[in-house]
């Protein structure tokens, strides 16, 4: 009875011992399964997350600010330099005509006409005409005209001027026979011959100076009349 008892408990733990093996194989087979499930998912593009690098599109690198060439920077200084140049009209040439100058000009001819330029107008030759310029030097024998500057006016000795003066401050050495309207100050120096009206906000007059007119500070910043009211 043992005996057969023995061999019956063998055969049973021999079943368990299939059981088990069973189970086992059983769970391998399933990670297997498992592991064949994931890798054909591994190989499809479509479910693969895409890596970092290429779902996050590349940041275009900073341009480089470039420099203005110095040609640009230079271009405002080289167009006042322009409008600073100065013409010259040349000794022995003579103009019939109006002249109009975006830069200064030096007049040592002749002209016979208006002349008008945004820079310095200096005349030491012969003008017959009006002259209108930002500044005005008059350094010649006889100019008739008359002249207009947003700056000063400066009339040389010995030159005689028939016209009428307007500027800003004026002085003036030479004879002028014409209306002087200064709207700042004037200097009439010692060799000064005016023949008509002077006006402006303050007159220094040298002694030796000849002024025939009536000299008027309408510029001047003190009210007259109230004072003697």
């Amino acid at each position: 009875m043992s005996i057969f008892k023995d061999v019956k408990e063998d055969a049973v733990q021999n079943e368990e011992t299939k059981d088990d093996l069973f189970t086992v194989v059983s769970e391998e087979e399933q990670d297997d399964v498992d592991l064949e499930l994931l890798d054909s998912l591994m190989e499809d593009d479509s479910l693969v997350a895409p890596e970092e690098d290429e779902a996050t599109e590349e940041e275009p690198a900073e341009e480089p600010v470039a420099e203005a060439p110095a040609e640009t920077a230079a271009a405002p200084a080289e167009r006042h330099a322009d409008i600073e140049g100065v013409t010259v009209i040349t000794k022995g040439t003579t103009i019939n005509g109006s002249i109009i100058s975006d830069c200064s000009l030096d007049v040592m001819g002749t002209i016979n006409g208006d002349i008008e330029c945004l820079g310095k107008l200096t005349i030491s030759g012969k003008v017959t005409g009006n002259a209108m310029a930002a500044e005005v030097f008059v350094n010649t024998d006889r100019l008739e005209g008359n002249i207009t500057s947003e700056g000063c006016v400066k009339i040389g000795l010995g030159t005689v001027i028939i016209g009428d003066i307007v500027a800003s401050s004026g002085v003036i050495a030479g004879a002028v026979k014409g209306e002087i309207d200064i709207k700042g100050p004037v200097v009439i120096d010692s060799t000064a011959i005016i023949k008509g009206n002077v006006k402006a906000k303050s007159v220094q007059m040298n002694n030796g100076a000849v002024l025939e007119g009536f000299c008027s500070l309408a510029y001047a910043s003190v009210e007259i009349d109230n004072i003697f009211e």
